[in-house]
């Protein structure tokens, strides 16, 4: 039985940084990269203040430098950070950069830089999309879980889309399709809580590159479904 939702857009935003995406820590770490010295009297709140407020005392080319460093430590060789903070000063990485599973790590780092810098770093533009989804049937009941599953989430957000948005573009064949390896790498950040047994409210957070499409629209109807596992697993 092919599943039938009700999709309703309660809420569409545009936001500069993801709440809670930088801990203390990593602002402590910033510190001790820029040779800011004792620490020990600073609060939480401070340590953020001093942060950007000790990256505006660098060429902002120097700071995109420190910031990938340390952001993408486990990534990203020492050439490559310094090639990628000249780039960021003019580029979108969170849309551009050609490993997709690092965007959100970049609107981060792009999101500290342009804190310190609106002038010279490319305005973030994440989006916040707050949604409601309404079974309308026993098999689309199955997928209102806590943890949505993130092909059948893309697919239903997908068909809130004309078929001109960069996600039907792109990712045409997977939408339609029984595999979509890439769906978790295009929303970034999920949070669901259920209404009631047929309806599930989510809030999602990704680039605006792939959500832009939907700022206009209330409701519509969708037959999203999840990557069917039993081909996975044959492939």
């Amino acid at each position: 039985m092919k599943t039938a939702f009700r999709v309703g857009v309660l809420e569409f935003s545009n936001i500069l940084e993801i709440a809670g995406a930088r801990s203390e820590s990593d602002f402590a770490g910033l510190l001790d990269a820029m040779e800011y010295g004792d620490q020990s009297d600073l609060s939480a709140d401070d340590r953020r203040e001093m942060c950007v407020a000790s990256l505006q005392g660098i060429d902002p080319e120097e700071a995109a430098y420190l910031v990938l460093k340390h952001d993408f430590r486990d990534v990203l060789r020492d050439g490559q950070a310094r090639n990628l903070a000249a780039e960021m000063l003019e580029e979108k990485l969170w849309e551009e950069y050609s490993d997709s599973s690092l965007h959100e790590r970049f609107f981060n780092s792009g999101s500290l830089l342009y804190q310190a810098f609106p002038g010279r770093f490319p305005k973030p533009d994440a989006v916040r999309l707050n949604i409601r989804m309404t079974a309308e049937n026993g098999a689309a009941r199955d997928f209102l879980t806590p943890t949505l599953d993130e092909s059948f989430l893309v697919r239903l957000l997908a068909d809130g889309m004309d078929e001109h948005a960069v996600l039907h573009r792109l990712y045409g064949d997977e939408l339609s399709g029984t595999k979509f390896p890439n769906a978790a790498e295009i929303v970034w950040i999920v949070r669901a809580v259920a209404v009631d047994p047929q309806t599930m409210d989510a809030e999602v957070i990704s680039s605006g590159y792939w959500l832009d499409a939907l700022e206009d629209v209330q409701e519509y109807e969708s037959a999203a479904y999840a990557d069917d596992v039993s081909v996975s697993q044959r492939s």
